[in-house]
């Protein structure tokens, strides 16, 4: 086998894929993007856009036919908690060196902690909660997956969102401009909405979180499906720290993460941090640490 050369970051979430490329020294040299690898949409669509992704990385370094045999992959998956779809993930493998899989909440807070003990609330197109104690023990808060959980989370408010429009073509609520937005993107009819829905997954149904962001300060429903957010975001919070009350959290996932700080509580928001780094970059970490070690 040959020797590994590269060490590779992959962030695979339900919107997109995210990798990173670093030398044996885990000092990035590249980055690239693909679509979406929650193994939840299929092992083999996720092993296509991962290695995509990959590819035009190394196409970035002037690397045409990179050989993955010289690569050590770590993954941070959307979908990993369902055993037979990581099982068959790994089985999949199409030739890497190395593969160290994880969830993709644990990938965030090892960036999040840049590799350190300590715990991270993520909210994104999904949400979890994670910790990481001295001790090795893990805990975990919520991660159970869209349709059901994902609370506080993109597709969590876009569930909200076409709610909201459903209503609204019913007549149990007023049309605001909130709803005029979203009308135009899920249709304007019963059968147009039916088919929107009939090919919503996670990451259609977080499409939607930007209109309920953007209309958070003018519209009333939009305000309290984001306050909504803001308590579930608080609650998988004391959660985590519930049994270890000085946790250090840092509330990471991006942009809508961002966008949701008005929208949880002062006191609470005043005990948590700011990612170090983000979930590719602990991908990265993941599979450093494991050859390290």
């Amino acid at each position: 086998m040959s020797k590994i050369q590269y060490l590779i970051g992959v962030d695979g979430g339900g919107t997109g894929t995210r990798i990173c490329i670093a030398g044996l020294d885990g000092v990035e040299k590249i980055r690239s993007d693909g679509a979406a690898s929650a193994l939840g949409q299929g092992i083999d669509k996720a092993w296509l856009h991962i290695t995509q992704a990959i590819n035009a990385g190394f196409a970035a370094l002037g690397i045409q036919a990179p050989n993955y045999a010289e690569c050590a992959l770590g993954l941070g998956m959307s979908g990993v908690h369902n055993a037979a779809w990581a099982a068959e993930f790994a089985e999949k493998n199409p030739g890497f060196a190395k593969i160290i899989v994880e969830t993709d909440g644990f990938s965030t807070l090892l960036g999040a902690t840049n590799g350190q003990y300590g715990g991270i609330i993520a909210i994104g197109t999904g949400s979890i909660g994670e910790a990481w104690l001295p001790d090795g023990q893990r805990l975990e808060v919520g991660g159970w997956g869209f349709p059901t959980s994902d609370e506080g989370s993109g597709a969590s408010l876009g569930f909200k969102a076409i709610n909201h429009v459903q209503r609204i073509i019913d007549g149990r609520r007023p049309i605001t401009d909130f709803g005029r937005k979203l009308l135009t993107i899920t249709g304007r009819s019963k059968a147009k909405v039916f088919a929107w829905m009939g090919k919503m997954k996670q990451g259609e149904c977080a499409s939607l979180s930007p209109v309920v962001v953007e209309f958070g300060l003018s519209d009333e429903y939009a305000r309290a499906f984001l306050l909504e957010a803001g308590q579930e975001i608080e609650a998988i919070g004391k959660a985590l720290r519930a049994k270890h009350p000085y946790l250090p959290l840092a509330i990471c996932g991006g942009g809508l993460s961002e966008a949701m700080r008005p929208y949880i509580s002062a006191d609470f928001l005043a005990t948590t941090t700011r990612a170090q780094k983000d979930s590719c970059s602990g991908a990265l970490i993941l599979i450093y640490q494991s050859l390290a070690h």
